[in-house]
């Protein structure tokens, strides 16, 4: 009967599948390494751009609502009060700050990953374009990767 259930990995081989993987992380090459670096930057500056624009889709329906609550206490002669806003409105504002807080922390890890993100770029850019000294391949990705932090955070 214990035959056909299966066994859970213990702790022990778990940590040790753990340990494998990164020291499997730690044998990549420069330039895979390179490539992971570029894509996790790529993957939040997307996170940024669609976070950013849930906020502002978020933002607009808040404003649409209190439009229409407005609109409605005045056909319905009610006092205007600021505390009463309806329930979804309070749910759009706690998840614009929700939003906030995950672009800042995308920002902050897209700012801490800038000179390692500098070493990838300048490693593809002597990879693709082997005739540029070393230093104009690092300035050229410096230049790159200041514009893509800037264009993501001026977004």
């Amino acid at each position: 009967m214990s035959d056909t259930f299966e066994k859970k990995p213990s702790f022990e081989s778990r940590e040790s599948d753990a340990e494998k993987k990164e020291t499997k992380e730690q044998e990549l090459s420069p330039e895979e390494r390179a490539a992971a670096t570029l894509e996790r930057a790529d993957y939040l500056v997307k996170e940024m751009k669609t976070s950013k624009s849930m906020m502002k889709n978020i933002l607009v329906h808040i404003a649409q609502v209190k439009k229409l609550i407005k609109q409605l206490r005045t056909q319905l002669q009610l006092a205007t009060t600021q505390t009463n806003d309806a329930g979804s409105v309070q749910q759009d504002e706690e998840q614009v700050e929700k939003l906030k807080e995950r672009i800042a922390a995308y920002r902050n890890e897209l700012l801490s990953m800038k000179e390692e993100l500098i070493r990838a770029q300048t490693i593809d850019i002597q990879t693709t374009q082997p005739h540029l000294s070393t230093n104009d391949a690092e300035e050229k990705a410096r230049n790159m990767v200041d514009q893509l932090i800037t264009q993501t955070i001026e977004a």
